[in-house]
């Protein structure tokens, strides 16, 4: 589309109407579309896009407006994955956490012309000038508004009100983002019992709540911020996000029985396209109380849950740093108390205990 000439300064009441849109937002879904709506009615653009984008995983989520349709995304959203750090106001954010609204070629950023992503992404769509800002963001994770246009590029008022916008902007993210989070959390935990973590793609923890770190130690756990999640007793977690595929709707995986030197918690993953992913975590109820009324050893008690999460002798024995005999010696003692003779019946046995079946 061609765009207007550069338009002059909105007043306050415009301005204030698209801040109280956006912060009235009901989730970030909501407020990307008011956002990028009104940024390209006050600062005409070929389109003008919200990005979540996970470089290092080279994973990309946009929201963009006007929408370009799914066909859209299928043809340019792989290259722009791949070649996204062609982009120097990517890599000026990633580096410098610079909040400013910047473009190509300011300070001496440089453009994205003649790169691969512009002959795969940028070219092909007519974008020759961009203007952008950036949004608070978990680490790894850049958030950013980008607003898009032809060869005209951007004059000193497309700037300023952009400029302007920029506070408002940050202010009604972080306003909608608080909001979700604690309707979430709140809904989750209050309703459910969930403790929430927040991994990255390794599975080490971003963020967990004082609250959660000391129910997890309970269980024997560490997941306090910066921590590695035991490749023991979370071993299924961490098998999730690894074999997570971002091009697929995430979707909220099965229960995992997490065995832990004071009793099992159940782990449940929520992956996200670009991260952080969510682990909840709870006491599963009764279950462990079940499995040692029955005269189990703790330590039988973490092996029958192991085997119930579908964990093989050896990698029991590696989960729980021990030698594949005694878990072999555990197993024989686990079959007799619940009375069965194979492995199958054993699983059957532990879930519906793990999930308040009877016991008898």
């Amino acid at each position: 589309m061609t765009t207007a000439a550069t338009p002059p300064v909105p007043d306050a009441e415009i301005l204030l109407d698209l801040v109280d849109r956006m912060i009235g937002a009901a989730d970030l879904d909501s407020y990307a579309r008011i956002a990028c709506a009104g940024i390209r009615e006050l600062v005409p653009a070929l389109s003008v896009s919200y990005n979540e984008l996970n470089p290092l995983a080279g994973r990309a989520f946009a929201l963009i407006d006007p929408d370009p349709g799914p066909g859209w995304f299928r043809r340019y959203q792989p290259p722009f994955e791949q070649h996204m750090m062609d982009n120097p106001l990517i890599r000026h954010a990633l580096a410098t956490g610079d909040t400013r609204v910047l473009g190509w070629g300011d300070d001496g950023l440089g453009t994205v012309h003649g790169t691969t992503l512009d002959r795969e992404f940028y070219l092909p769509n007519g974008i020759r000038s961009q203007l952008a800002v950036v949004l608070p963001a978990p680490p790894g994770v850049l958030v950013a508004i980008g607003v898009n246009r032809g060869g005209e590029g951007f004059g000193p008022t497309d700037r300023r009100v952009f400029a302007l916008l920029r506070p408002h902007l940050v202010h009604a993210y972080r306003a909608v983002q608080l909001r979700a989070d604690q309707a979430m959390l709140g809904s989750t935990l209050g309703a459910h019992g969930w403790a929430v973590v927040l991994v990255d793609d390794d599975g080490r923890v971003i963020a967990s709540s004082p609250g959660t770190v000391q129910a997890a130690a309970r269980y024997g756990l560490d997941v306090a911020d910066g921590t590695l999640l035991p490749a023991g007793p979370l071993a299924g977690v961490r098998a999730v996000l690894a074999d997570y595929d971002p091009a697929t709707p995430a979707t909220r995986s099965a229960p995992h029985p997490v065995a832990g030197p004071a009793g099992t918690l159940e782990a449940v993953v929520v992956p996200s396209a670009v991260g952080p992913h969510v682990v909840l975590l709870r006491p599963c109820p009764g279950g462990p109380q079940r499995l040692a009324a029955l005269g189990l050893t703790p330590r039988q008690c973490q092996v029958a849950a192991e085997l119930a999460a579908g964990a093989t002798g050896e990698q029991i024995a590696r989960q729980l740093g021990i030698a594949p005999a005694t878990v072999r010696k555990h197993l024989e003692a686990v079959f007799a108390r619940l009375g069965v003779t194979h492995r199958a019946a054993a699983v059957a046995r532990i879930r519906s205990l793990l999930d308040g079946g009877p016991t008898g």
